[in-house]
């Protein structure tokens, strides 16, 4: 077993003492956005002592079958298929949507064909791999996925007071259907519209008390976003309002924006993300649109499989699988694993050695060390990859 440090990021949108406080760490005023356990070579956890700290990606690599197994191992390339993290949202993330695997794996090698280096702001695909992600709320969080039925779209531009809403009402009657009305929408809000008095107007009417959820969440987006038709397009999706150990599945191709809250993320091991609105990150409509998926769908809630004091996120990607322990006892089989302790104190015990885990301590426990007994009187997350 490996004790973990994970990598912390400062994006803007982070709060400044969620993620500082579940550390143990002192709040600097500066936001902490996302914590990452995990091995993207871009942003690994570090492991092993002050003086002789190592990436999990270097450990990964100087021994995959040991830590991996051979089974992942192979399929995978050598690396570690997912990533951990906890996301401390202050405000609104931007719009985004990730690619499938061919389409990773297409526009990574374009890039590098192009000579693109993979850390500047121009570079869409970071690497080769899908993006499917899962993410449980630990507090109450607010996620936008997906785009709502058409029908519903049209019936709050109808309560805005402004031409430029008619016009977007226009573009929703003249497609031929659905999917069509909602890329129309989306290319018309974000490249062709004067959307500032369609915006004043949208503050409007929810300061008088109309419009529906996604109305007011658009507004909030804009809150934090002044000025950006970003929230247009925020109008036109699902809004889903988890409570804590709650969750919602992002499969490639889904429009989505995590608004608000404190949330522990699984995703495949990948940084690509292509984003169209609500950042000032760059942005890259005519990629957006080209991944997306605008025919209106449900959010992705994905089942919840309850087995006394364990907890699994049901999804059918074969990245990653999750697993919440509460109050209880477990015995994770042979993978490449990640325990992370979220409340409480964690115990883990594996080939003959033991860890005692405080909440925000975690481990990771290499294939090669056999089943590993997991025992919490709080809550614990245990990531591993589905067996094959």
């Amino acid at each position: 077993m490996r004790a973990l440090i994970p990598a912390l990021q400062s994006y803007d949108w982070g709060d400044s003492t969620m993620i500082p406080s579940m550390l143990g760490l002192p709040a600097t005023g500066e936001p902490v956005a996302e914590a990452w356990w995990g091995a993207h070579p871009n942003s690994p956890a570090m492991t092993g002592g002050e003086d002789d700290l190592t990436g999990l990606d270097a450990v990964i690599a100087a021994d995959p079958i040991g830590t991996l197994g051979p089974d992942v191992a192979e399929a995978f390339g050598g690396r570690l298929p997912y990533l951990l993290k906890v996301l401390a949202i202050a405000k609104p993330l931007s719009l985004q949507v990730h690619p499938n695997p061919e389409q990773a794996a297409t526009g990574f090698a374009r890039e590098e064909d192009l000579g693109i280096a993979r850390d500047v702001p121009e570079r869409t695909f970071k690497d080769a791999s899908a993006k499917p992600e899962l993410v449980v709320a630990l507090t109450p969080m607010v996620v936008l996925t997906g785009f709502r039925p058409v029908e519903d779209l049209r019936a709050d531009l109808a309560l805005l007071d402004d031409g430029g809403a008619r016009v977007l009402e226009g573009v929703l009657d003249d497609a031929d259907d659905d999917e069509d009305a909602i890329s129309e929408y989306v290319d018309t809000c974000l490249r062709g519209l004067n959307a500032m008095p369609v915006l004043v107007s949208l503050k409007a009417a929810v300061a008088a008390g109309r419009g529906s959820d996604a109305m007011h969440a658009a507004a909030d987006a804009l809150d934090a976003h002044p000025g950006d038709p970003g929230a247009l397009v925020a109008l036109a999706m699902n809004v889903v309002r988890l409570e804590p150990g709650q969750a919602s599945f992002t499969d490639a191709g889904i429009v989505h924006s995590y608004q608000s809250g404190l949330g522990l993320e699984i995703m495949a091991n990948s940084d690509n993300v292509i984003r169209a609105g609500l950042t000032s990150k760059p942005i890259d409509l005519g990629q957006l649109l080209y991944l997306a998926h605008t025919v209106p769908s449900e959010p992705d809630l994905p089942a919840v499989d309850i087995e006394g004091p364990v907890t699994h996120f049901a999804t059918l990607t074969r990245d990653f699988s999750l697993s919440f322990l509460r109050r209880g006892a477990i015995v994770a089989q042979p993978g490449p694993r990640i325990v992370l302790a979220l409340e409480g104190t964690t115990t883990v015990v594996a080939a003959g050695r033991t860890a005692l885990l405080g909440a925000g301590e975690s481990v990771f426990i290499a294939h090669s060390e056999g089943s590993a007994a997991i025992e919490t009187a709080g809550l614990a997350a245990v990531a591993s990859v589905p067996r094959r």
